[in-house]
């Protein structure tokens, strides 16, 4: 009799740590889509901001805030802990924040040392960084299947 009331709350114990597992991984991939759509649409807005401030230096202040933005996104995003079966996604979404902050870090200074012009805009990688990100949501909602 005990064995089997032994059984039974291994059984119990292992189906919760099942849906404990899934649910992990449902709360991280909900919250590392939503960064990269956040990232995304950031990423949009700053080109085109970029774009704008090169005939119109006085949307460089809205350039600073959306850098700002892009950068707190990142390094929160960052602090995440992902589960077992997302480590290589997040690894990758990590790396890529850590070379979008590096790289805003640069055009900041570049702003402020030359103001903007299309070759500092095209010089930062940006675009690249957030496409790269981009990319991996299809691996990421591959991870609610799994």
């Amino acid at each position: 009799m005990i064995t089997a009331i032994v059984a039974s709350s291994m059984l119990m114990l292992s189906a919760c740590s099942i849906v404990e597992q899934a649910n992990q991984s449902l709360s991280y991939v909900s919250g590392a889509t939503d960064y990269i759509n956040q990232v995304s649409s950031a990423g949009t807005e700053l080109q085109q901001l970029a774009t704008d401030a090169i005939n119109n230096p006085d949307v460089t202040g809205q350039i600073q805030e959306k850098i700002d933005l892009i950068q707190a996104e990142a390094a929160e995003f960052s602090e995440m802990s992902a589960p077992a079966i997302g480590e290589n996604i997040h690894e990758n979404l990590v790396s890529y924040n850590n070379q979008l902050t590096e790289v805003m870090n640069q055009f900041e200074t570049s702003i402020a040392e030359q103001g903007i012009t299309a070759e500092n805009w095209e010089k930062t990688g940006i675009p690249e960084l957030i496409n790269n990100i981009n990319s991996l949501k299809e691996p990421l909602s591959g991870l609610q299947t799994e």
